[in-house]
């Protein structure tokens, strides 16, 4: 069950990720006009969020 947990909750926390991605690309196309500069904004600022968030995952399962 305690898996369950965890897979769970790293699905919200994805879920979570990828809404303020679409936050970020919103207020992105509405600043710049061009939907090809807020997708790459978007989509780098996912990244950088996964990236992130696993980093502190590995760093924490090291320890």
């Amino acid at each position: 069950m305690n898996n369950l947990d965890k897979i769970i909750g790293m699905v919200g926390l994805i879920m979570g990720i990828e809404l303020i991605a679409i936050a970020i690309f919103t207020v992105s196309i509405l600043y710049f006009r061009s939907p090809v500069v807020a997708g790459i904004i978007g989509n780098l600022s996912s990244l950088g969020m996964m990236l992130g968030t696993i980093f502190v995952f590995v760093k924490k399962e090291m320890h």
